[in-house]
């Protein structure tokens, strides 16, 4: 027997109403599961550059900087790329460092400074959540000299001593990743793409 019209149109409604709901959250499963995948992966390649950093390798050179952009596999790490790593070397200042140093004021005394800042990628996508050092105080290494970090205000680490309290001797290797998504858009579900951040001390 034929269905009559009205169900006809009935059924219609109901399954445009179900897809009208169940479209979006399965693209928004999927776009989860991509989130998901490339979070995973910005937090491993940060992590691995961060064990490499704190175990003296010298990201300063372009054979080491392109083993942290082979690692990112889905990400660029290149100038105009879609991710940024930042290292840093961070220590605390005391007396012992000023007069080593020659400066016997010691403006810096018992602050946690950066004696160390490198960037591997787009330093435009996001600034160290400590702070930016000048690059008038950073050498072709990233190497910033005692002198400077015992007296420069600006080489302090902002909030870094509510992260980690460094004692006499001891320095921090830290590495901070960004990684941009846009093409991830999550809006339906309350987020508008973007990227992440994540870090790692060590």
């Amino acid at each position: 027997m034929a269905a009559r019209p009205g169900r006809r149109g009935g059924a219609l409604i109901e399954a445009a109403l179900i897809l009208s709901v169940a479209v979006p959250v399965l693209l928004g499963v999927t776009g989860i599961g991509v989130r998901l995948g490339r979070t995973l992966e910005g937090t491993q390649v940060t992590r691995d550059v961060g064990h490499m950093y704190a175990l003296g390798t010298d990201f300063s050179l372009p054979g080491t900087q392109a083993i942290a952009r082979t690692l990112s596999r889905d990400f660029s790490l290149t100038a105009s790329g879609n991710a940024v790593l930042i290292l840093s070397r961070v220590v605390r200042v005391f007396q012992t460092d000023c007069d080593a140093a020659s400066v016997p004021t010691c403006p810096n005394l018992n602050q946690t400074v950066f004696a160390q800042r490198l960037i591997i990628g787009n330093a435009g996508l996001r600034a160290s959540a400590f702070g930016t050092p000048p690059a008038s105080s950073i050498d072709a290494a990233g190497n910033i000299s005692s002198a400077n970090y015992c007296k420069l205000s600006s080489l302090v680490a902002s909030g870094f001593d509510a992260v980690l309290s460094l004692q006499q001797g001891q320095s921090a290797y830290v590495v901070e990743g960004y990684f941009s998504m846009p093409e991830v858009n999550l809006s339906y579900f309350g987020s508008s793409g973007g990227g992440f951040y994540v870090r790692f001390l060590l």
